[in-house]
Protein backbone atom coordinates (compact mmCIF):
# COMPACT_ATOMS: atom_id res chain seq x y z
CA UNK A 1 0.00 0.00 0.00
CA UNK A 2 1.42 3.55 -1.46
CA UNK A 3 2.13 5.89 2.02
CA UNK A 4 -0.38 9.29 1.03
CA UNK A 5 1.68 11.98 -0.83
CA UNK A 6 2.40 14.95 1.48
CA UNK A 7 0.25 18.20 0.17
CA UNK A 8 2.59 21.20 -1.19
CA UNK A 9 2.85 23.91 0.96
CA UNK A 10 1.15 26.80 -0.50
CA UNK A 11 2.64 30.55 -0.78
CA UNK A 12 1.23 32.62 1.21
CA UNK A 13 1.17 36.44 0.18
CA UNK A 14 1.94 38.99 2.55
CA UNK A 15 -0.78 41.77 3.25
CA UNK A 16 -0.75 44.71 1.56
CA UNK A 17 0.27 46.16 4.65
CA UNK A 18 3.09 44.52 5.73
CA UNK A 19 4.49 44.82 1.85
CA UNK A 20 4.02 48.60 2.30
CA UNK A 21 5.85 47.93 6.03
CA UNK A 22 8.60 46.21 4.26
CA UNK A 23 9.04 48.60 1.44
CA UNK A 24 9.08 51.31 3.78
CA UNK A 25 11.77 49.94 5.85
CA UNK A 26 13.86 49.48 2.76
CA UNK A 27 13.34 53.31 1.92
CA UNK A 28 14.02 53.97 5.53
CA UNK A 29 17.29 52.28 5.36
CA UNK A 30 18.70 53.93 1.98
CA UNK A 31 17.71 57.11 3.51
CA UNK A 32 19.71 56.41 6.43
CA UNK A 33 22.91 55.41 4.87
CA UNK A 34 22.73 58.50 2.39
CA UNK A 35 24.46 61.35 4.64
CA UNK A 36 23.89 63.86 1.97
CA UNK A 37 20.34 63.72 2.10
CA UNK A 38 20.20 63.27 6.41
CA UNK A 39 22.84 66.70 5.86
CA UNK A 40 20.57 68.56 3.79
CA UNK A 41 17.46 67.82 6.06
CA UNK A 42 19.12 69.23 8.47
CA UNK A 43 21.15 71.83 7.23
CA UNK A 44 18.92 73.71 4.58
CA UNK A 45 16.71 75.15 7.07
CA UNK A 46 19.33 76.49 8.87
CA UNK A 47 20.81 77.87 6.00
CA UNK A 48 17.75 78.89 4.63
CA UNK A 49 16.45 80.76 7.97
CA UNK A 50 19.78 82.63 8.37
CA UNK A 51 19.64 83.42 4.82
CA UNK A 52 16.78 85.51 5.03
CA UNK A 53 16.54 86.55 8.27
CA UNK A 54 19.72 88.07 8.74
CA UNK A 55 19.23 90.89 6.19
CA UNK A 56 15.83 91.16 6.08
CA UNK A 57 14.99 91.27 10.02
CA UNK A 58 15.84 95.00 10.24
CA UNK A 59 13.47 95.99 7.47
CA UNK A 60 10.55 94.09 8.80
CA UNK A 61 10.79 95.24 12.04
CA UNK A 62 10.32 98.58 10.82
CA UNK A 63 7.31 97.88 9.26
CA UNK A 64 6.05 96.42 12.43
CA UNK A 65 6.49 92.72 11.98
CA UNK A 66 8.28 90.26 14.70
CA UNK A 67 9.99 88.22 11.93
CA UNK A 68 11.37 85.66 14.38
CA UNK A 69 7.70 84.50 14.67
CA UNK A 70 6.43 85.59 10.99
CA UNK A 71 9.36 83.58 8.94
CA UNK A 72 9.62 79.68 10.27
CA UNK A 73 6.40 78.50 8.78
CA UNK A 74 8.01 79.71 5.26
CA UNK A 75 10.91 77.89 6.67
CA UNK A 76 9.52 74.70 7.37
CA UNK A 77 7.31 74.60 4.61
CA UNK A 78 10.53 74.94 2.26
CA UNK A 79 11.63 72.19 3.98
CA UNK A 80 8.75 69.83 3.10
CA UNK A 81 9.04 70.55 -0.23
CA UNK A 82 12.48 69.74 -0.54
CA UNK A 83 11.34 66.45 1.25
CA UNK A 84 8.25 65.75 -1.89
CA UNK A 85 10.96 66.75 -4.42
CA UNK A 86 13.89 63.91 -2.82
CA UNK A 87 11.10 61.41 -3.20
CA UNK A 88 10.20 61.86 -6.86
CA UNK A 89 13.91 61.77 -7.08
CA UNK A 90 14.25 58.13 -5.53
CA UNK A 91 11.17 56.91 -7.10
CA UNK A 92 12.42 58.32 -10.75
CA UNK A 93 15.92 56.32 -9.43
CA UNK A 94 14.13 53.72 -8.78
CA UNK A 95 12.65 53.25 -12.31
CA UNK A 96 15.67 54.41 -14.10
CA UNK A 97 17.15 50.96 -12.17
CA UNK A 98 14.86 48.98 -12.71
CA UNK A 99 13.84 48.53 -9.86
CA UNK A 100 10.10 48.31 -10.65
CA UNK A 101 11.03 45.44 -13.17
CA UNK A 102 12.10 43.53 -9.86
CA UNK A 103 9.00 44.35 -7.65
CA UNK A 104 6.92 43.00 -10.63
CA UNK A 105 8.28 39.62 -10.45
CA UNK A 106 7.22 39.66 -6.72
CA UNK A 107 3.48 39.28 -5.48
CA UNK A 108 3.35 42.88 -4.62
CA UNK A 109 -0.21 44.52 -4.13
CA UNK A 110 -0.23 47.72 -6.74
CA UNK A 111 -0.10 50.62 -4.28
CA UNK A 112 2.89 48.86 -1.26
CA UNK A 113 5.96 50.91 -3.37
CA UNK A 114 4.53 54.18 -3.49
CA UNK A 115 2.82 53.62 0.51
CA UNK A 116 6.04 52.21 1.31
CA UNK A 117 7.84 55.30 -0.67
CA UNK A 118 5.70 57.90 1.92
CA UNK A 119 6.70 56.01 4.59
CA UNK A 120 10.08 57.41 4.53
CA UNK A 121 9.40 60.79 3.29
CA UNK A 122 7.63 61.17 6.52
CA UNK A 123 10.80 60.39 8.46
CA UNK A 124 12.43 62.51 6.14
CA UNK A 125 9.76 65.23 6.85
CA UNK A 126 9.73 64.58 10.72
CA UNK A 127 13.56 65.42 10.69
CA UNK A 128 13.41 68.32 8.64
CA UNK A 129 10.88 70.17 10.22
CA UNK A 130 12.64 69.39 13.66
CA UNK A 131 15.97 70.94 12.38
CA UNK A 132 13.84 74.00 11.35
CA UNK A 133 11.90 74.16 14.22
CA UNK A 134 15.20 73.85 16.31
CA UNK A 135 16.90 76.64 14.11
CA UNK A 136 14.36 79.00 14.68
CA UNK A 137 14.02 78.40 18.61
CA UNK A 138 17.78 79.04 18.52
CA UNK A 139 16.90 82.95 17.30
CA UNK A 140 14.12 83.26 19.07
CA UNK A 141 11.13 81.39 17.93
CA UNK A 142 8.55 80.41 20.45
CA UNK A 143 5.29 78.39 20.35
CA UNK A 144 3.15 80.94 22.68
CA UNK A 145 0.22 78.91 21.47
CA UNK A 146 0.40 76.16 23.43
CA UNK A 147 1.27 72.35 23.48
CA UNK A 148 -1.69 71.40 21.69
CA UNK A 149 -1.12 74.03 18.90
CA UNK A 150 2.81 73.44 18.98
CA UNK A 151 1.44 69.66 17.93
CA UNK A 152 -0.59 70.86 15.34
CA UNK A 153 1.88 72.73 13.89
CA UNK A 154 3.80 69.41 13.31
CA UNK A 155 1.22 67.15 12.20
CA UNK A 156 -0.02 70.46 9.82
CA UNK A 157 3.58 70.72 8.75
CA UNK A 158 3.76 66.81 8.00
CA UNK A 159 0.86 66.54 5.97
CA UNK A 160 2.07 69.28 3.50
CA UNK A 161 5.08 66.96 3.04
CA UNK A 162 3.05 64.18 2.52
CA UNK A 163 0.53 65.80 0.19
CA UNK A 164 2.90 66.65 -1.95
CA UNK A 165 5.05 63.47 -1.91
CA UNK A 166 2.01 61.85 -3.65
CA UNK A 167 2.13 64.19 -6.42
CA UNK A 168 6.04 64.08 -7.00
CA UNK A 169 5.73 60.36 -6.62
CA UNK A 170 3.19 60.71 -9.52
CA UNK A 171 5.94 62.77 -11.50
CA UNK A 172 9.03 60.27 -10.30
CA UNK A 173 7.12 57.43 -12.12
CA UNK A 174 6.27 59.43 -15.44
CA UNK A 175 10.10 61.00 -15.90
CA UNK A 176 11.74 57.95 -14.67
CA UNK A 177 14.85 60.28 -14.57
CA UNK A 178 16.04 62.10 -11.64
CA UNK A 179 17.70 64.94 -13.24
CA UNK A 180 14.99 65.63 -15.45
CA UNK A 181 12.53 65.62 -12.12
CA UNK A 182 14.68 68.41 -10.30
CA UNK A 183 14.31 70.38 -13.54
CA UNK A 184 11.06 70.01 -13.84
CA UNK A 185 10.09 71.08 -10.05
CA UNK A 186 12.42 73.82 -9.85
CA UNK A 187 10.53 76.70 -10.88
CA UNK A 188 7.13 75.62 -9.15
CA UNK A 189 8.74 75.64 -5.93
CA UNK A 190 10.50 78.78 -6.27
CA UNK A 191 7.44 80.43 -7.38
CA UNK A 192 5.11 79.32 -4.67
CA UNK A 193 7.51 80.28 -1.98
CA UNK A 194 9.04 83.50 -3.47
CA UNK A 195 5.05 84.14 -3.97
CA UNK A 196 3.92 84.19 -1.17
CA UNK A 197 3.15 85.51 2.32
CA UNK A 198 5.89 83.52 3.96
CA UNK A 199 8.66 86.01 3.90
CA UNK A 200 6.70 89.48 3.64
CA UNK A 201 3.09 90.65 4.20
CA UNK A 202 0.41 90.39 1.51
CA UNK A 203 0.73 94.43 1.05
CA UNK A 204 4.80 94.07 0.27
CA UNK A 205 3.42 92.79 -3.21
CA UNK A 206 2.23 94.63 -6.24
CA UNK A 207 -1.29 95.01 -6.35
CA UNK A 208 -2.22 92.92 -8.78
CA UNK A 209 -0.47 90.06 -8.31
CA UNK A 210 -1.90 89.99 -4.23
CA UNK A 211 -4.51 87.79 -5.03
CA UNK A 212 -2.45 84.83 -6.30
CA UNK A 213 0.29 85.19 -3.13
CA UNK A 214 -2.90 85.93 -0.69
CA UNK A 215 -4.92 82.93 -2.08
CA UNK A 216 -2.05 80.23 -3.01
CA UNK A 217 -1.85 76.96 -0.95
CA UNK A 218 1.71 77.63 0.19
CA UNK A 219 0.86 81.01 1.50
CA UNK A 220 -2.37 79.74 3.48
CA UNK A 221 -0.08 76.94 5.08
CA UNK A 222 2.11 79.67 6.17
CA UNK A 223 -0.78 81.53 7.66
CA UNK A 224 -2.39 78.21 8.82
CA UNK A 225 1.42 77.52 11.27
CA UNK A 226 2.34 80.79 11.97
CA UNK A 227 -1.57 80.76 13.55
CA UNK A 228 -0.72 77.32 15.37
CA UNK A 229 2.32 78.81 16.38
CA UNK A 230 1.69 82.44 17.61
CA UNK A 231 -2.28 82.24 18.28
CA UNK A 232 -4.90 84.43 17.53
CA UNK A 233 -7.56 83.45 15.03
CA UNK A 234 -6.66 79.45 13.81
CA UNK A 235 -9.37 77.96 12.71
CA UNK A 236 -10.24 79.64 9.41
CA UNK A 237 -6.42 79.49 7.77
CA UNK A 238 -6.21 75.58 9.54
CA UNK A 239 -9.67 74.94 7.80
CA UNK A 240 -8.70 76.59 4.49
CA UNK A 241 -5.43 74.72 4.42
CA UNK A 242 -6.65 71.24 4.63
CA UNK A 243 -9.21 71.74 2.19
CA UNK A 244 -6.51 73.04 -0.20
CA UNK A 245 -4.63 69.87 1.28
CA UNK A 246 -7.25 67.22 0.58
CA UNK A 247 -8.07 68.82 -3.18
CA UNK A 248 -4.28 68.23 -3.67
CA UNK A 249 -4.62 64.92 -2.53
CA UNK A 250 -7.30 64.00 -4.77
CA UNK A 251 -5.76 65.33 -8.04
CA UNK A 252 -2.31 63.91 -6.91
CA UNK A 253 -3.54 60.05 -5.81
CA UNK A 254 -5.65 59.88 -9.52
CA UNK A 255 -2.24 61.31 -11.41
CA UNK A 256 -0.21 59.00 -9.13
CA UNK A 257 -2.62 55.97 -9.73
CA UNK A 258 -2.69 56.59 -13.81
CA UNK A 259 0.92 56.92 -13.79
CA UNK A 260 1.54 54.24 -11.87
CA UNK A 261 -0.54 51.51 -14.06
CA UNK A 262 1.28 52.89 -17.16
CA UNK A 263 4.71 53.04 -15.83
CA UNK A 264 7.41 50.30 -17.33
CA UNK A 265 7.88 47.30 -15.67
CA UNK A 266 5.33 48.70 -12.85
CA UNK A 267 3.92 46.47 -10.29
CA UNK A 268 0.39 44.90 -11.73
Amino acid sequence: MTAPTAAAPVARTASPLTQSWVLALRAVTLLARDTAEISGAVIAPLVFFVGFYVPMRGVMEQRGVDYVQWLPPIVVLQSMLFVAMSSADAIAADVQQGMFNRFRTMPLGRLAPVVGRLGADLCRALVACGAAIGTAAAFGFRFEAGAGAAAGFVALAVAFALCLSVGCVALGLAVGNPEHTASAMLVPQLLLTMLSTGFTPVTGFPGWIRPFVRDQPVSQAADALRALASGGQTARPVLITAAWLVALLAVFAWLAGRTLGRVKGGPR
